[in-house]
């Protein structure tokens, strides 16, 4: 085997082994890049749970808050009646 022979079997040998890190490395990336995406899903899905909670104890805020309301209005036009008479 000559020389030059050696050299490029050398080279060869070198360049698979950059092109194997690299791909690892790229690997490594993209496995880190998808927690991150995986972390930010995470917790815009926790914010929405939270907002749902939110919005269904006001909708029960609100439905306590007519009632009252209704009740209230009951008895002013009972109150009301009672004065026109």
């Amino acid at each position: 085997m000559g020389e030059a022979q050696v050299i490029s079997l050398v080279a060869l040998a070198v360049a698979f082994l950059g092109l194997l890190l690299n791909s690892r490395k790229d690997t490594r990336q993209d496995a880190a890049e998808t927690a991150r995406v995986q972390a930010k899903l995470d917790s815009l899905i926790n914010g929405v749970d939270e907002i749902r909670l939110e919005m269904r104890s006001m909708q029960k805020d609100i439905r306590t808050q007519g009632e009252r309301i209704a009740k209230i209005e009951g008895r002013l036009d009972r109150l009301e009646g009672e004065k026109e008479e």
